[in-house]
C-alpha cells in the first residue's frame, strides 16, 4: 500500500508536464493542417471583373448640320425707323476641338475653331408706319456664315459648355422702287452653347449667337439721299454633328 500512494504521488507531479506536451502537440498539429489547407486549390469563385469607365474625349474634326430662328432687326437712319424681321436659318458646321488634358496647368479645356454658313430663309420686310407701308423699300438678307474660337469645360457626364467668338458675315438687301442693292459685309460674333455627346461620334448641340454686322452707306432713291443701313441678329441654334476619331478608350490602372 505504501508503494501504491509513491506511485500515484508521482504521477500527480509529472501530471502538469504532460499536460503541456500534450497541449503544443495538439497546436502544432492544427498549425501543419492549416499550412496544409492553404495550399490545396480554393472552391471560392473568382471575383467578377468589373470593366474601367471609358473616357470620352472631345478632340477630333467634325462635320454637321444646323437649323433654327434668326431674329434680325435693321436699323435705317434717313427712314429713322427699326424693323424686325424673323427669319429662319438652316445650314452646315464644321471645326475641330483639342481637349488639352492638363496642359497649361488647366485639366480638361477644350478649345476649338469651327466654321458655318446658313442660308436664311424668310420675305422681305417693308418700311411701315403703325403696321401700314409708307415706301417701297424692303429689307432682307441671303445668307449668313462665321468663323469662331471657342472655348469650353466638360461637365456632367459628356456635356460640353462653351462660349465662342469670332468673324461673321452676310448681307443686306435693299428693294426701292427702281432696284435693289445688296451688299455683302463683315460683323462679329459672340454666343454660347452645349455640346452633348450621345455616341462616342454623334453630338447634339443647342447655341445662341448675338451678330453685329455693322452699318454701311447706301443710294436711298425713296428718300432721296445717302441712307445708313445697321443690321443686327439674334440666332437660336440646333445641331446634329458628326466626330471623326478612335473611339473612346478605356481607363488603363496603374500598379
Amino acid at each position: 500500500m505504501q508503494q501504491g500512494r509513491i506511485l500515484i504521488l508521482v504521477d500527480r507531479k509529472r501530471f502538469p508536464a504532460m499536460r503541456n506536451i500534450l497541449l503544443s502537440t495538439v497546436a502544432l498539429s492544427a498549425m501543419v493542417g492549416s499550412a496544409l489547407a492553404a495550399d490545396l486549390p480554393s472552391s471560392k469563385a473568382p471575383p467578377v471583373y468589373v470593366a474601367p469607365a471609358p473616357i470620352f474625349s472631345w478632340t477630333g474634326l467634325y462635320i454637321g448640320v444646323e437649323g433654327g430662328g434668326d431674329f434680325r432687326q435693321y436699323k435705317d437712319r434717313l427712314g429713322a425707323v427699326t424693323i424686325d424681321k424673323d427669319a429662319g436659318l438652316i445650314g452646315g458646321v464644321i471645326g475641330y476641338n483639342w481637349q488639352t488634358g492638363g496642359y497649361f496647368g488647366i485639366n480638361n479645356l477644350v478649345l476649338g475653331l469651327e466654321g458655318d454658313a446658313a442660308a436664311v430663309l424668310g420675305g422681305s420686310k417693308a418700311f411701315t408706319t403703325n403696321g401700314n407701308p409708307i415706301v417701297n423699300d424692303t429689307f432682307n438678307s441671303n445668307y449668313a456664315a462665321a468663323i469662331r474660337g471657342r472655348i469650353g469645360i466638360p461637365a456632367w457626364d459628356r456635356a460640353l459648355l462653351y462660349v465662342a467668338g469670332g468673324v461673321a458675315f452676310g448681307d443686306a438687301k435693299v428693294r426701292t422702287t427702281v432696284g435693289s442693292v445688296t451688299n455683302d459685309r463683315v460683323g462679329y460674333t459672340i454666343g454660347a452653347g452645349v455640346d452633348y455627346a450621345f455616341t462616342p461620334n454623334w453630338i447634339a448641340r443647342l447655341e445662341y449667337r448675338y451678330v453685329d454686322l455693322g452699318r454701311e452707306n447706301y443710294t436711298n432713291v425713296d428718300f432721296g439721299g445717302r441712307d445708313r443701313l445697321e443690321v443686327t441678329s439674334h440666332q437660336v441654334l440646333g445641331a446634329l454633328i458628326y466626330k471623326f476619331g478612335a473611339p473612346e478608350t478605356a481607363v488603363v490602372a496603374k500598379y
